[in-house]
């Protein structure tokens, strides 16, 4: 499955992290790519449209911030060459690339919680780590996404949230 994101998306994830690092969502295209990711407690949003990385990073005063046993929401919006990232509401320093090229042409499949292995050394890619932990909400551009019609592959339960 395809994925383009274009000019403009929205995305907004309920987590519960149980590591510090890993990839939440990743698309990439030829050159162009969209991430989400968790390195080291950080959350890392990078955008390219193919004239260079656009960040955003939320860094909270203590690592282990995001795995205290309890869900957190990440929101996510890139439009154009803008990007913006807040956690649990609190949003951090935009990120702002060059201007005339907005869109970011991506046309390999959205991944949910991780990447393959062939995918590891893509652009952007700031960890080969899974997401390891909870997602109990996942919205694109406004609208709530479905995981159980999602593919699923490696160590994925659906519809439940063990905690350990």
């Amino acid at each position: 499955d395809k994925y383009h994101v274009g000019q403009r998306i929205s995305i907004t994830l309920d987590i519960k992290p149980r590591n510090l690092s890993g990839t939440l969502m990743a698309v990439h295209g030829r050159q162009d790519y969209l991430i989400l990711q968790l390195v080291d407690g950080r959350v890392e949003f990078g955008v390219d449209n193919g004239a260079g990385p656009i960040t955003a990073s939320f860094i909270p005063t203590d690592k282990h911030y995001l795995c205290d046993g309890e869900f957190h929401t990440i929101q996510v919006v890139k439009s154009n060459n803008f990007v913006t990232l807040s956690v649990d509401g609190e949003f951090s320093e935009p990120g702002i690339g060059v201007g005339g090229v907005s869109s970011t042409d991506t046309k390999d499949p959205l991944y949910i919680g991780g990447l393959p292995e062939e995918s590891f050394a893509k652009r952007g890619v700031l960890t080969t780590e899974q997401f390891a932990g909870c997602m109990r909400y996942v919205e694109l551009d406004s609208k709530p996404q479905s995981l159980a019609q999602a593919r699923v592959f490696g160590q994925v339960t659906l519809n439940t949230c063990p905690t350990i």
